[in-house]
């Protein structure tokens, strides 16, 4: 129970910090956190797999890589 309790409160509070913000709208003033906005398409082969976890030491996790990356124009 306290575990639902938990990832209820966790979703709600994600959800209360989605709001909008009306990001996509400029104050035509220049200058470091003014408003401006930057387009940086980002394109990362990432592979995300195995279990394991090591505090003091190796572990590994099997896994066939297989990322890769593509650039859509």
């Amino acid at each position: 129970m306290l575990k639902k309790t938990a990832v209820v409160a966790g979703v709600l509070a994600l959800m209360s910090l989605a709001a909008p913000a009306h990001a996509d709208i400029t104050s035509g003033e220049s200058g470091v956190l003014s408003g401006n906005q930057i387009f940086l398409p980002i394109t990362a082969p990432i592979n995300v797999c195995g279990n394991a976890l090591a505090i003091a030491g190796t572990a590994i996790a099997g896994c066939k890589g297989g990322a890769s990356a593509h650039v859509h124009r």
